[in-house]
């Protein structure tokens, strides 16, 4: 309605992503001390908005497998993308159906740009019979979590949470190419009633106090590395490999999603 009422956000990448390319935003990372200290950064605040500096990563949200612990011993779990290829695991993993979920068109995609995966990989796992899921990552990880699967292959940790603080068997494990990263992430409005105000706010969320009282408060893991994983210890992986998940690459998984390029690919 054209009323601008507030004077930041914060909130899913994709969102504040989508409010940037509606001019909605204004870039104030110049004006934030917090923003220049040097050697506390788990992932740079601006490293998903270079040029411009508007969209400012503020959490950290990590795509990994996942194992039911009562299904798969922690020393017999993949360590490599490539072991999820074994014959052992065929029939026993789940997938989140790219045709309902960008998320995982998006993993899909950065781990290919980063050449952990590549589009042999992606046919090759299509044929190790996954059992692909239509009701998202929260569906995934309650099969996941029942023991009707053993292995999921792309889970989050932002929905990992409520099934491990409910003490479900799971775990997440570390590949050693890495993992996808994506965050959430905060912005100031443009034209906003209190722009002064909204960077001392901003300031403050990147302090180490701020971080440490918005991840204790959220139960995250943050961009400063000088504060505390509040992910429950199901959900924590060491993250040694970063792949960030780029604006750039939002958009271009999103034309993916839209032309059907997964089951293109694997011709499902």
């Amino acid at each position: 309605m054209g009323q601008l009422v507030a004077d930041m956000t914060e909130g899913s990448n994709v969102h504040i992503n989508n409010m940037k390319m509606a001019g909605l935003l204004a870039s104030v990372a110049g004006d934030l001390p917090s923003l220049r200290e040097k050697g506390v950064w788990a992932l740079e605040p601006v490293d998903t908005d270079p040029s411009d500096k508007i969209n400012l990563a503020f959490r950290i949200i990590s795509y990994t497998p996942y194992i039911n612990t009562k299904l798969v011993k922690q020393a017999e779990a993949p360590k490599s993308w490539r072991d999820l290829l074994e014959p052992k695991w065929k029939g026993l993993m789940t997938l989140t159906d790219p045709n309902i979920s960008p998320s995982t068109i998006q993993t899909i995609l950065v781990l290919i740009d980063n050449k952990a995966w590549d589009e042999a990989y992606v046919k090759a796992l299509y044929g190790q019979k996954l059992r692909y899921i239509l009701g998202g990552f929260v569906e995934e990880f309650r099969i996941l979590a029942t023991g009707e699967s053993s292995i999921m292959v792309i889970g989050s940790d932002a929905d990992a949470d409520r099934f491990a603080k409910e003490g479900a068997p799971i775990q997440a494990i570390d590949m050693k190419e890495g993992a996808v990263v994506t965050t959430a992430s905060v912005a100031a409005i443009g034209n906003s009633p209190h722009p002064n105000a909204a960077k001392v706010l901003m300031n403050w969320l990147y302090s180490q106090e701020g971080q440490s009282v918005a991840g204790k408060a959220q139960g995250n893991k943050m961009v400063r590395k000088d504060v505390q994983d509040f992910r429950p210890a199901a959900a924590q992986t060491q993250l040694a490999k970063p792949f960030v998940m780029t604006n750039e690459q939002l958009d271009k998984s999103a034309e993916m999603f839209k032309n059907k390029w997964f089951d293109k690919l694997v011709g499902r």
